[in-house]
């Protein structure tokens, strides 16, 4: 599930204009490679990738997590996250303690 979310990530960013973005999993973590030779898009360049996050995660529960890491160059990495929420969502019937049903919300 998470494959499909990021390379739909991708495909959002690359229609934004950004055309050399690759993206990578090492140790479990996924990070983001852009490429620009232009500065000025590069000034903008989280707030880009924030903007490509939000029509994937609208409507969902997921949050959306993105963390600068360094720059080479022309290339920019970031560490990004899609994040589930870790509260319980539904009734397992486990009588649990913290169970949805006994919530106040």
């Amino acid at each position: 599930m998470f494959d499909t979310l990021t390379n739909q990530f991708v495909q959002q960013l690359r229609r934004s204009g950004l055309s050399d973005v690759e993206s990578r999993t090492y140790a479990g973590t996924r990070f983001l490679y852009i490429s620009t030779e232009n500065k000025n898009q590069s000034v903008n360049l989280s707030q880009m990738i924030q903007e490509a996050a939000q029509p994937l995660i609208q409507d969902t529960d997921f949050t959306f997590e993105c963390r600068f890491v360094r720059q080479s160059k022309d290339r920019w990495v970031y560490r990004f996250h899609f994040r589930v929420p870790s509260k319980k969502s539904f009734c397992c019937g486990n009588q649990c303690p913290n169970c949805i049903l006994l919530s106040s919300q």
